[in-house]
């Protein structure tokens, strides 16, 4: 069959195009029903999401996560302390030392458990890939719906550096087999407060 009769017979099969569905908005969810969705997105890309309460200690839940970690980045003002410093010259061979870094995410979208980082509360743009563990502190009303409303979160924002992190590093490049940490953290807690 030549070329002219295969695209004249696919020509002749169209099919009228569908309207596109509509977009949910951000208001369609509940806060309580967002931060839900949220966390169950969080555990089913393989992290771990906690919702903490005011009484609770930082310190003793990380230190219930992560008991014998000694070198600790943290860019929060609450929690644990950092015990090993990286600004923006530190070493690439001195990143790879850290054991956990606890930073902060700006939203969080319900749909697919990503969370937007931006380098401004980084000290190094680096730093949430190559920790063992990242640790993320996210507000609950900073919660969108899905990658729409993100976007929508982020127009007129001109950040020099920002991603969307979702649960640790995995691929299963390697005869099919998932594994976690290969190219990044190894976990990835959510702390929802």
């Amino acid at each position: 069959m030549s070329r002219d009769a295969i695209l004249a017979r696919a020509r002749a099969h169209r099919v009228d195009p569908a309207p596109l569905p509509p977009l949910p908005t951000s208001e369609s969810g509940m806060p309580d029903e967002l931060v839900a969705r949220f966390m169950t997105m969080v555990e089913q890309v393989a992290g771990t999401c906690i919702q903490r309460t005011a009484g609770d200690d930082l310190s003793a839940v990380l230190r219930s996560h992560f008991p014998d970690a000694q070198r600790i980045v943290s860019t929060v003002d609450e929690g644990p302390q950092s015990t090993f410093t990286v600004t923006t010259d530190t070493a690439p061979a001195d990143l790879v030392r850290v054991q956990v870094a606890i930073i902060r995410g700006r939203f969080g979208v319900a749909e697919n458990a990503a969370v937007w980082v931006d380098e401004a509360d980084l000290p190094h743009r680096a730093l949430p890939f190559v920790a063992e563990h990242l640790v993320v502190l996210l507000a609950p009303d900073m919660l969108v719906t899905d990658m729409h409303a993100a976007y929508a979160a982020l127009a007129g924002q001109r950040p020099g550096y920002g991603v969307f992190i979702s649960g640790p590093s995995k691929t299963a490049d390697i005869e099919q087999s998932l594994v976690i940490g290969a190219q990044g953290p190894r976990s990835l807690l959510v702390l929802v407060d």
